[in-house]
């Protein structure tokens, strides 16, 4: 069989006839016309117009700097800057309108394909990480815009023993899964550019393993949802979660990466744009201090299996705070949590200061299903807390600057 070219943007894989006749009948309908999405996006530029001619008015101004590639001059930094942060904001909209035609072609009816019609991203929706953009908070889920879809994404294959695979997750399962390991790849490789390949690979592994992406799906509150097997639903813990695992916490993971395919699906316009910029607010919850560290320009951690490892939490606590006299101590707390998913108790642990004028001050809590786990997430919650870490980091600095250090 013969395969049909794809395009950078997207593509769909049916076998309507005429497509070149649709093709030609779609540019036709759109002669001289501006759909919503166009008619939105242009409102969005016109926004941001005045942002922008300030933005341009100021690289012009440093002209001779770019001639002279002075890399330092500040004028010329500060507008690249603005340029960046604009670039952000109106780029998915300069692409859609260059990509009109494509989109539209796109827009072709779905329920006149095949019931799975693959669409291949655009990366240039991936924008790098900013640790000053990034937010702790569960972004809002995105909606399936076709119903069809999103019966697909939540029925187990054993729900209807015998059913065939359009009937079922498990095709938008494994497109939902190529999805996220290629926007996890285009969102690491944009972001950690000193990154060696293996230490990008370590990161997103961490972002799309099953562990990770079940953990998402309860987040949600996604469970009530889906329609399970009686011997899946009835699990009272969710497994381990390893591909040979038909465990609830497998299930979960699947459903999640069918949900990312069955929202790009659903929307043939808009809903890849939707999805990168949900993930990489997801996902910036888990590596901010990655970004963080790449911000600061510290050298990654580990480069090889005999350059060391990345420090814990707790390493990294005392590592910014601590000198001789200063301690950090770790105590258990009383605490009656419970994992809302296993129903466990949770060990609770606060990390105290003793020194720089203080003692027994609380810096921050933990909780965990293991009092070692709940000590790094306490130290964790610490080095999150910028403003408290200032102050002490300003601390230990003029106590090395006054030793001479």
């Amino acid at each position: 069989m013969s395969k049909r070219p794809l395009s950078s943007h997207s593509a769909v894989y049916n076998d309507a006839p005429n497509q070149s006749s649709k093709r030609q009948q779609t540019k036709d309908s759109r002669e001289g016309q501006l759909s919503d999405a166009e008619f939105k996006a242009l409102k969005h530029l016109a926004d941001n117009a005045d942002d922008l001619i300030s933005a341009l008015h100021q690289l012009k101004q440093c002209n001779s700097s770019i001639n002279e590639r002075r890399g330092q001059d500040t004028a010329l930094l500060a507008a690249r800057q603005n340029l960046s942060e604009l670039g952000d904001k109106v780029t998915p909209e300069l692409q859609l309108l260059s990509q009109t035609r494509y989109s539209n072609l796109d827009a072709v009816s779905i329920s006149n394909s095949s019931p799975l019609s693959l669409r291949i991203p655009s990366m240039d929706y991936a924008t790098p990480w900013r640790s000053s953009e990034m937010s702790r908070q569960l972004p809002p889920l995105p909606t399936i815009k076709d119903r069809k879809f999103e019966d697909l994404a939540f029925t187990h294959p054993g729900f209807i023993p015998g059913s065939s695979p359009d009937k079922q997750y498990e095709r938008l399962e494994w497109l939902g899964d190529a999805y996220l390991e290629l926007i996890a790849t285009a969102l690491i490789d944009k972001t950690f550019l000193q990154l060696p390949s293996g230490r990008c690979s370590q990161i997103r592994e961490r972002l799309i393993r099953n562990t990770t992406l079940a953990a998402y799906f309860r987040e949600y509150g996604l469970e009530s949802r889906a329609r399970l097997p009686r011997d899946v639903r009835n699990q009272k813990h969710p497994g381990r979660g390893s591909s040979s695992d038909k465990d609830l916490l497998k299930t979960q993971s699947d459903m999640f990466e069918a949900y990312v395919a069955a929202v790009i699906l659903s929307d043939p316009i808009h809903g890849i744009e939707i999805v990168v910029r949900w993930l990489k607010a997801l996902w910036g919850r888990d590596i901010i201090e990655d970004v963080q560290r790449a911000e600061q320009g510290e050298a990654p951690l580990p480069r090889t299996e005999n350059t060391g490892r990345k420090r814990t939490p707790k390493e990294e606590l005392s590592y910014k705070l601590v000198v001789k006299g200063i301690t950090l101590r770790y105590e258990r707390m009383e605490s009656n949590k419970r994992d809302r998913h296993l129903g466990q108790e949770l060990f609770t642990v606060g990390v105290y200061l003793d020194g720089w004028g203080e003692t027994g001050k609380l810096l921050g809590v933990g909780s965990a299903l293991s009092i070692k786990e709940a000590g790094q997430k306490a130290a964790a919650e610490v080095l999150e807390h910028k403003k408290l870490m200032k102050v002490y980091e300003g601390k230990k600095k003029a106590f090395a600057e006054a030793k001479g250090v």
